[in-house]
């Protein structure tokens, strides 16, 4: 319990580590990482496409593409170390046909904060403590560093060492020695100070030497749980990166999907289903009717213990994908947050809510759209026998390094679905188009042979789609870059 209290004290004072999501062998995902050589093979388009768009044939979208309701396939590489399996459901919109979109990116504003606040966290004014930037203690109580002070002690005599959430070794009398001059200038209670909720917007805040003029961030105190809330209209030459998040600070605060330590059976008492209609409700009182459900899966929260990062708490998160004209936007676990040499990234909007048994613990808004029409006319969608054989010739491109280097692979597709997707020009992170994308999901085990220490890993779910190929005319889209 102890541990859990200073992990909470270490949030609401800022220092909530970050953690590393998304990594695998040969990829790194993370914001603002550079693609890797190898997925150029998989674009077999020129950037800058002159051709015109064709207008769709006669019938609705299912009687154009002609799909099965359930595809199944398989097939191995010519190494015999990439192994595909498909069983897959198809899902297809029922809806006459795709229209092509503009999609603008957006600033938060008043009106956004307002709702969110109003709906979940009860209109709660905003807070934060006072701390000089000299201030020896940082801003922590005499309780909260004494709290610390006995938890290092305690680890100190497991014999254990110390490893701080970077994996550098620290020494535990070291780490005492600069808690215990912290505690000779603690208080014994925090300084509070009110924030006014506004929310700004200066187009050139960062070259005016203000780069967080921006950003409103405080806590909202509700029913007696403290909630980080943070409205960051950050926009930058190069990038986006637009968000709004409120957490839950009691348990751990930054929940992560998708990162629990195997069985999540008993975690939770409050079935997924009842979670998913309070989300839902949620989003229909902020007014956010132009957003539905595309599924859910558990989140996590960490602590330190003994110096790692550990699972504390879990939750079940509801991620909610925009729809138009019927049509979903296909929600994956890409961000969109990768950039190639010098061009702009633009994270895809999106938007999750986390409850536990007690509650609310996360709300998460990223990079909102404005969408609006391009054409009246429907597009032309290539008949699924094509598009599967073009899946089943570029996701060998797409990973044939893994393969050269020596690692078994085995993707199992376990859904095909057909949605928009919002695309962007190289080096334009502030308008883009929506197009109909074909997305190949499911998980992906590897086995490490070539290594002295032969090791298994597996990825993926519902949300992991190993390739995103583009409707109209087959190209093959890189999800990470964004076109």
């Amino acid at each position: 319990m102890a541990g859990k209290r200073w992990a909470a004290a270490a949030a609401i004072m800022g220092l909530v580590l970050t953690i590393p999501v998304g990594c695998e062998s040969g990829k790194d995902v993370s914001a603002g990482q550079t693609q890797s050589a190898q997925e150029d093979l998989v674009v077999p388009k020129s950037q800058e496409s002159t051709a015109p768009v064709q207008t769709a044939k006669e019938g609705d979208i299912a009687s154009q593409v002609q799909a099965p309701d359930i595809f199944e396939l398989q097939f191995s590489d010519d190494t015999g170390r990439m192994q595909v399996e498909v069983k897959a459901d198809v899902i297809i919109p029922a809806a006459d046909g795709f229209r092509l979109k503009t999609v603008t990116s957006r600033i938060f504003t008043q009106e956004d904060y307002d709702t969110v606040n109003r709906v979940l966290l009860q209109g709660g004014s905003l807070w934060d403590r006072v701390v000089d930037e000299n201030d020896p203690a940082h801003g922590f109580t005499r309780a909260e560093i004494e709290e610390r002070i006995a938890i290092l002690k305690e680890e100190k005599e497991s014999g254990e060492s110390y490893v701080d959430q970077y994996g550098d070794g620290k020494d535990y009398d070291k780490k005492i020695a600069e808690f215990e001059a912290m505690l000779e200038a603690a208080p014994e209670t925090a300084q509070i100070r009110d924030i006014e909720p506004i929310v700004r917007f200066e187009v050139n805040a960062a070259e005016n030497g203000n780069p967080d003029a921006n950003m409103l961030s405080g806590y909202v105190t509700m029913d007696g749980k403290d909630y980080f809330t943070v409205l960051d209209n950050n926009i930058h030459p190069n990038w986006r990166w637009i968000s709004f998040s409120t957490e839950y600070t009691g348990k751990g605060s930054n929940y992560l999907p998708g990162l629990t330590d195997g069985e999540t059976q008993g975690k939770l008492d409050t079935p997924p289903a009842e979670i998913e209609q309070k989300a839902a409700e949620a989003m229909e009182q902020m007014g956010l009717t132009e957003f539905k459900s595309c599924g859910g899966e558990y989140f996590t929260s960490f602590t330190e213990e003994k110096g790692k990062m550990v699972p504390l708490a879990y939750a079940y998160g509801i991620h909610f994908t925009r729809v138009i004209d019927g049509i979903p936007v296909t929600y994956t676990n890409n961000d969109g947050t990768t950039v190639e040499g010098n061009n702009a990234s633009w994270p895809y909007e999106h938007i999750s809510l986390a409850y536990d048994d007690e509650g609310l613990v996360s709300f998460r808004w990223t990079d909102p759209y404005t969408v609006t029409d391009m054409s009246d006319e429907y597009v032309f969608l290539m008949p699924f026998e094509e598009i599967q054989q073009i899946f089943r010739e570029m996701i060998q491109k797409k990973y044939s390094d893994f393969a050269q280097a020596g690692i078994d692979m085995k993707f199992q597709v376990e859904e095909i679905r057909l949605g928009y997707m919002r695309v962007m020009e190289k080096g334009n992170p502030t308008e883009g188009t929506m197009v109909p994308v074909w997305d190949f999901l499911g998980t992906r085990t590897m086995n490490h042979t070539n290594s002295d220490e032969p090791y298994t890993e597996t990825f993926g779910g519902p949300f992991e789609s190993f390739l995103t190929i583009n409707a109209m005319d087959g190209t093959v889209i890189d999800r990470d870059l964004g076109y």
